[in-house]
């Protein structure tokens, strides 16, 4: 396991009087160390001409810093603690409600790692690293994880919710012992299931997120700066909370003010909405299967705004049965367009991950926001990721 955790918050739209005082910014960071359970040690805080703050507060369990933009409204946070009781992105949130501002990025990183999974201990007890094996097994193929132990682990009213800490992924979330993303690759999954829907519609406004209750997705879709709102309709709030406690760089998207985050079911929310979207993104880890019927699709169609996208995982190809043509079939009988597009991901079954974009009539991609804050997508993936292989083409022959 970590010997301690660290965080990297991006606290944004605080008014420069508030980031151009050491004082109250002093105040507001002792007490959400205070609040979060921490005990301070000491704290100073600097003003630098013409402007901007420098701040630490130590506690015993290590330290928090902060750096003021005022000219931008923006903070960089960050805070670290070896104590297992505190949560360092609970005192970033805290502190940015009390400077009333927001999280807009919250990155976690677990320190000392390489020496909690050494083979022998420094004092050369030659006590073995723990070697312990999660496998998710499907129909025909199987994925199998080292990991450290279980992080967290509750049964909702769904599902099995757990978190496990895998020694080449990182954290890993499970719902019914099957992988739903690990922190080291879901770049690529949430980055596919948003940006190509966003680039090729001309300009998304309102998103709609059945699903996606850890807030990965979110996070992609707010990179584009026309979107003004997103509502995600997330079934199990278990699946939030565990987002919240162990993937903060994801779930903390979910605070962002364009955001609107519903427990529910989404089919019973589609049904009774007024609302209309520019892009529905089915994020859930059955929609690769029959759990979204025909019928679910034309109350989802039936949602969009004139000339809105619809996009989802499906079956990939890759994988011996006839799922991925039943998929694209069932996508076809509502949509005049369905275009499918498949990418890497180690640890999906297969190490292939298929989604389908839908709608009426599906033009060209227009450029990327921010493509350096992107890891996966990028132009020349955009212009050919309908470029599906010859073997998956004659799968539908």
């Amino acid at each position: 396991m970590a010997l301690g955790k660290h965080i990297l918050a991006e606290i944004v739209e605080v008014s420069a009087e508030i980031l151009n005082d050491p004082g109250h910014l002093e105040r507001r960071l002792v007490e959400a160390a205070k609040t979060s359970g921490a005990t301070v040690v000491e704290s100073s805080f600097n003003p630098f001409v013409p402007h901007g703050v420098t701040g630490f507060v130590i506690i015993q369990e290590s330290h928090l810093a902060v750096h003021t933009w005022p000219e931008h409204g923006y903070a960089a946070l960050d805070v670290f603690t070896c104590s297992p009781s505190i949560s360092p992105a609970d005192i970033a949130r805290s502190f940015a409600d009390a400077v009333d501002g927001h999280v807009s990025d919250l990155r976690e990183i677990d320190r000392g790692t390489d020496y909690a999974f050494s083979s022998t201990s420094s004092a050369g007890s030659g006590a073995a690293s723990r070697s312990i094996w999660f496998t998710d097994r499907q129909d025909n193929i199987a994925l199998s994880l080292k990991h450290a132990g279980v992080l967290f682990s509750e049964t909702s009213a769904y599902q099995k919710v757990e978190v496990l800490y895998s020694v080449g992924y990182g954290r890993i979330l499970l719902l019914n012992d099957s992988v739903a993303f690990t922190e080291r690759d879901e770049f690529v999954y949430h980055e596919l299931i948003t940006h190509i829907p966003a680039t090729h519609h001309p300009n998304p406004k309102r998103i709609l997120v059945v699903g996606g209750g850890d807030g990965g997705a979110c996070r992609e879709f707010l990179k584009h700066g026309s979107i003004e709102a997103i509502s995600v309709v997330e079934l199990d709030p278990t699946v939030t909370e565990a987002a919240r406690d162990h993937f903060s760089n994801m779930s903390a998207s979910l605070d962002d003010p364009r955001v609107t985050l519903v427990h529910g079911d989404g089919d019973a929310y589609l049904s009774s909405t007024s609302d209309t979207f520019d892009v529905i993104a089915i994020d859930c880890l059955d929609s690769a299967g029959d759990a979204f019927s025909e019928t679910f699709l034309e109350t989802a169609k039936s949602a969009l705004a004139p000339g809105g996208l619809l996009v989802s995982q499906i079956w990939p190809p890759t994988l011996p049965d006839d799922r991925y043509v039943s998929d694209l079939g069932r996508y076809r009988a509502v949509f005049e367009e369905v275009r499918p597009y498949l990418g890497h991901l180690p640890t999906y079954s297969s190490g292939t991950v298929s989604f389908v974009l839908c709608g009426d009539d599906i033009g060209s991609p227009a450029e990327l926001p921010a493509p350096s804050s992107l890891r996966y997508v990028n132009q020349n993936i955009l212009e050919a990721v309908f470029s599906i292989p010859t073997f998956a083409q004659n799968r539908e022959d």
